[in-house]
Order: structure tokens, then sequence, then C-alpha cells
């Protein structure tokens, strides 16, 4: 039974109990009352079944004042577990983590020394909005709930679990301080629960991202404790979906440095403080350059250079992406008519700027006053695009296209894949991550898992591009895997738009 309805039959329970001893108190005392008045002082006994009366009725007003109390505590303590749990999942809610991790925090507080630490872990569903707004919130619900029972299913008696707010949820175990076995469960947690999710005849897939904190000395409250996994989780979702970390003290300092990018981005838009470099694109096996990616950069005043990693994301999460997105678009159009005609220019975009509905118009309206053809600006958008709204997605490619600009997957290989899904996109080039690249020669099943990709982009009628090329053993490896497009320190650094004309000449 829900906890409203315990409340609800708590309260018709006082309200027919109350009324039931207090008409029965007001009829007794009447009743002595009427005996009093009528009865003869020679008939036997009616002094004293009236005072028998009075005491019954006294004893009925006790009842009526009992069963009051009675009903507010039992409301009391239906309303206490109504806070305490989780309407949507039946876990416990953050008021009922707190409750019983109260014990838990205590416990290892006062543990001089232990072979065993208690980590707090919170997870997020990734993306989890556009889930509800793809299949809408009733399967939204339903995702939270599997998921919820997948949790308690893995966290099984090791410690509560808890969905504290939206697409989070958080739990308890305790590991010991080898770090390897605590990569090992966290590895295996989240591959469990990073597996798609059957909600009906609908199979949805999911990503989760997980920040840790080790409970004791240090973390002495769930408020302090959540405040620390969210900055791990944050830590751990710029490195890419599906990641985890656990917390250091150092993580505060960058949450403070992010705030301070935050407040300068604005300015840096106001000042024009971005430039665009450009590194080029070859054909190995030719040496014929094919095009070239403009990157982003900041030279900040005081700070000097600041990478895109470091501020990228901090657009994204402000919301002045759109605007900066929107800059570089410009300025790459404009510089378009100093390279060869028959040379692309990438431009990375955000998956955040896709969700602008003007996107599309703005874009040929920046190409159109710049006098571009659409063939020569190279959309490249990161791999994590594969986890948002299918439909959607499909159509904004499919309208990218009908402009005439390529389409570039970014990134891919970071493990967000959805090969079934990647075959339904209208785009034209794959860009190999440089992680993949890197790891050629070292693996021995690195150039194999290579070779693969090049297959299957070269079935789907797409090229295939590898970036972070940097040494000659890499090209050659390349090659052999069937892929000839690349870019990197190899065949050039980024360099500003008059040199990079010169090398093109």
């Amino acid at each position: 039974m829900s906890a409203r309805a315990k409340v609800g039959r708590s309260q018709v329970f006082r309200l027919v109990t109350i009324f039931s001893s207090g008409f029965g108190a007001a009829s007794l005392s009447l009743w002595a009352l009427m005996l009093n008045r009528i009865g003869d002082p020679g008939m036997f006994g009616f002094s004293t079944m009236s005072a028998v009366i009075a005491g019954l009725a006294a004893l009925a007003g006790a009842g009526c004042a009992h069963a009051y109390y009675i009903g507010s505590d039992e409301t009391a303590k239906v309303y206490e577990e109504a806070i305490a749990t989780d309407s949507t999942t039946g876990l416990f809610s953050r008021a009922g983590l707190k409750q019983e991790i109260a014990p838990l925090i205590e416990r290892a507080t006062g543990k001089a020394r232990s072979f065993e630490r208690r980590m707090l872990v919170s997870v997020e569903i990734d993306a989890f909005r556009d889930i509800n707004n793809q299949h809408g919130p009733e399967t939204g619900d339903r995702v939270l709930r599997l998921m919820g029972e997948r949790i308690r299913r893995l966290v099984g008696g090791l410690g509560p679990v808890a969905r504290i707010a939206g697409s989070e949820f958080a739990f308890t175990f305790e590991v010991g301080h080898d770090d390897c076995e605590l990569h090992a469960v966290m590895t295996a947690l989240l591959e469990e629960m990073s597996r798609p999710i059957r909600a009906g005849d609908i199979v949805i897939p999911v990503f989760c991202t997980a920040g840790l904190v080790e409970l004791g000395k240090e973390t002495t409250s769930l408020d302090t404790a959540l405040r620390r996994t969210n900055l791990a989780r944050t830590t751990a979702r710029a490195g890419g979906l599906g990641n985890w970390t656990i917390y250091h003290p150092e993580m505060t300092q960058i949450d403070t440095y992010r705030k301070w990018i935050e407040g300068e981005l604005s300015n840096a838009i106001e000042t024009s403080a971005f430039e665009v470099v450009y590194q080029p694109q070859v054909e190995s096996h030719t040496g014929r350059l094919t095009g070239y990616e403009a990157l982003l950069r900041w030279e900040h005043p005081e700070k000097g250079f600041i990478p895109p990693s470091e501020f990228i994301s901090v657009a994204e999460k402000c919301g002045l992406i759109g605007q900066i997105g929107m800059w570089v678009l410009e300025r790459v159009c404009n510089d378009a008519a100093r390279f060869p005609e028959d040379t692309t220019i990438a431009v990375n975009v955000s998956p955040k700027q896709l969700e602008n509905p003007n996107f599309v118009s703005q874009l040929a309206d920046t190409m159109r006053r710049a006098g571009v053809r659409a063939e020569r600006i190279e959309l490249e958008i990161t791999e994590n695009i594969l986890i948002m709204d299918s439909a959607k997605v499909r159509q904004k490619f499919q309208v990218i296209r009908d402009l005439g600009c390529p389409i570039s997957i970014d990134d891919f290989g970071t493990g967000y894949s959805n090969l079934g899904y990647l075959a339904e996109l209208p785009f034209t080039k794959l860009k190999l991550d440089r992680s993949l690249v890197s790891r050629l020669g070292e693996r021995d099943n690195g150039t194999a898992l290579v070779a693969t990709i090049v297959n299957m982009a070269h079935a789907l009628n797409v090229s295939v591009l590898g970036e972070g090329v940097e040494t000659e053993e890499q090209v050659a490896l390349l090659q052999a895997a069937g892929c000839t497009l690349m870019q990197g320190y190899y065949f050039g650094k980024p360099v500003w738009l008059e040199r990079a004309q010169d090398k093109a000449a």
C-alpha cells in the first residue's frame, strides 16, 4: 500500500474513532443527567448508577483523545517513511540515504586502521533527458525503475542504494585498499549498468558515468560526500561518457578553475580573444593535401594559452557554445577563400549546437555571405552524438547533407558506437580517435581493430581518416589496415592561416 493510501486510511480511522468516542461520551453524559432529574430518591441505586454512567462517559472521552494522538503518531510515521523512499523506484530517497548512511560514516570515521574502506558511489545515466524526450516520461520512469533494480541487484547487501535526483543514483560498498581491486569492481559495475535496457518493445542504449569518494575522517556527512562525488563525476565525464573516477582534493580547485573560465568566456567572446589555426589532412600514399581541420585557440591576457579541452565543456554547460561555434564557422567560411578550391575545411561542431533549431539556416547564411561552396565546409561531430535522440539526429544530419556539407564522425572508437544506428546516419567520413592510433604497434590486436573499422566504413561507403599520427610506424600500420587519409604532427602541426597558406602553395 502506498504512503498516501496509508495516510488516508489513518485519517479515516481517526475520524471514525473520535466521532464514535465523542458521540458515546455525549450520550452517556446526557443519560446520567436525565436519570438524576427524573429519578425517585427512594428507588435503589439511581445516584450510584449516575456516577457509573458519568465514569463511562469520561472513559469514552479519554478514548477519543487517545485515538487522536495515536492517529497523529501513525500519520507522522507514514510521512517519515514516504520522505525516506523514492516513489518512482522504491529505493531510498536522499533523505532515506542520509539516515542509512549516518552509522556507516560514523563507523568508518571511528576506525583507526582498517583493511577495507567504505566508498560512496554516485552514478548518473548520461543523456537521460534525450531518453525522456524521445520515448516519453513514462518510458523514462521505467528506465529509472529498471536501472534501480539493476543496481540493487548488483550491490545486494553490501550497502544502501538510493535515487538522489533525476537519473542520479548513489550506493555504498566496502572494498580493500588495493586500487586494482577497486578498478575491477567499478569496471564490472559500470559494464553491467551500461547494458541496453528493454522497456517494453523498445531497446534503449544507456551509458553511465560515476564519481566515488571514500567515507571517513575527511568526509563526515552525506551532503559533503555527494558534492565530492559530483565533482569526481564531472571530471570523469570530461574524459568521455561511461567513465568513472575517485575524488581527490585537487578536484575542488579544478571546479573553482572551471567557474573562473565560465566567468572569463563572455569577456573572451566580446573582445574576440579567440583564434583559429589549421592542421593539414593528407592522402598518405601520395602526399596530396586534401584539406585542413580548423582548431580553436584561446590566448588569455593573464593565464596565457588555455586549451579547448579545458573550456569547450564549460562553454557547453553554461550555454555559450552556440556563440563561440558560430564565430568559428564565420571565421572558417571567410578563410576558406584563401585556400585552394580543391581542399575542404573541417570544423568541429558541438552536439549542443545541433540542438539549436536555427543552426542549419545560420550555417547556410554564413556560407552564402562568405561565398564558399557547401562541399568545402565539413562538419566534425563527436561520436557521443550517437547516444542522443536517433530520429532527431538522423533528420538533422540529412538536412545538413541536403545543404551540401560533408559530415565527419569525430573521435570514433571512444566507446559510444552503436553500429546499427551508425549505418542509418548520412555521414561521409569516420575519424579514428587518436587513442586507437597511439596503440598501433603496442597491442597485437590494435591493427586488426583498425582494419575492422576501416572495412566497416568502406561497406557504408564512407572514408576513414586517422588522427594523431606522429610516427612513420603508425603511418605504415594505418596504410596496412586500409586507412590512407591521415592527420597529425607527422604531417604538420596546427598553424596560423598565413603559414597554412604558404604550405598549401
